[in-house]
């Protein structure tokens, strides 16, 4: 049976869909066999980090209705083999059954070693069937002020519905519209464990865009850094201090066409 991780925030807009793309991807790279799902319901974007959208005939809400297969819904990386990926409906038909949603993830979760669900932002309905399906939580925040509050607020809510303690990412750690929030401040306010730190990265804007994990390329720092995230989830530990390398240099994997907007990439 699959270790079962809830990725949320609170808060949207934190980088929580693009953590949970690169964090699955950097499993897979591990060697675990991995399933992403998009627990979104109605607003539906893990899909596009991946680089999967083109791909989409089913989704969960097809398979838990009885309308296809699991196989029909499930989506194989053509990259990695033992990374699969599970979009929702673009509606919200399944939102209010938590209890129907568990039992379909524990039935995928079988076939797994790490099952990871993206949870949608905020604490209604969709964020409530994500965390009672789950059975450990990521908590993804950025440093600001309400970002972090949200997050309390997440973790508040949390503690009566998950029995292990939640894990903390925080994204965008040098974000300069926040400096005065330090990663020590942070850690004092949410008081759970620090698994991992992602900095703002023009690199990653360029990889969701793309739709090519960053992770997937160990040269480029952040790709190194999810990748220690996934070391850290595989062997419970909190080493969040990373040893940085000489940059590399943008390479054509990440390459833009001239056309390219980056406000595609800022809802992920």
């Amino acid at each position: 049976m699959a270790r079962v991780i809830c990725i949320t925030s609170g808060k949207g807009g934190v980088g929580k869909t693009t953590v949970t793309a690169n964090l699955g991807t950097s499993l897979a790279c591990l060697g675990q066999k991995v399933c992403l799902i998009d627990a979104d319901f109605g607003l539906r974007n893990l899909d596009f980090p991946l680089g999967l959208s083109s791909r989409l005939n089913y989704d969960i809400s097809d398979f838990m209705a009885g309308r296809c297969g699991l196989h029909q819904v499930t989506i194989q990386d053509k990259r990695l083999s033992n990374l699969s990926f599970i979009s929702c409906s673009g509606s919200a038909d399944h939102d209010e059954d938590p209890g129907l949603f568990r039992d379909v993830v524990h039935f995928i979760a079988q076939d797994y070693d790490y099952v990871l669900i993206d949870s949608p932002a905020g604490i209604e309905n969709g964020f409530r069937n994500a965390v009672y399906a789950a059975d450990e939580a990521i908590i993804v925040t950025t440093p600001n002020r309400t970002a972090i509050q949200d997050a309390d607020r997440v973790i508040g809510l949390m503690s009566d519905m998950i029995d292990a303690p939640p894990q903390l990412i925080v994204n965008m750690a040098d974000d300069p519209a926040d400096r005065v929030l330090k990663l020590e401040d942070i850690m004092n306010i949410l008081n759970i464990g620090l698994i991992g730190v992602i900095h703002m990265d023009m690199d990653i804007m360029r990889s969701v865009a793309k739709g090519i994990p960053i992770a997937l390329d160990p040269e480029l720092e952040s790709g190194r850094r999810f990748r220690h995230i996934a070391h850290n989830v595989v062997q419970n530990e909190q080493e969040y201090v990373f040893a940085e390398k000489t940059k590399k240099k943008r390479n054509r994997l990440f390459s833009f066409s001239k056309g390219l907007r980056w406000g595609q990439s800022n809802s992920v």
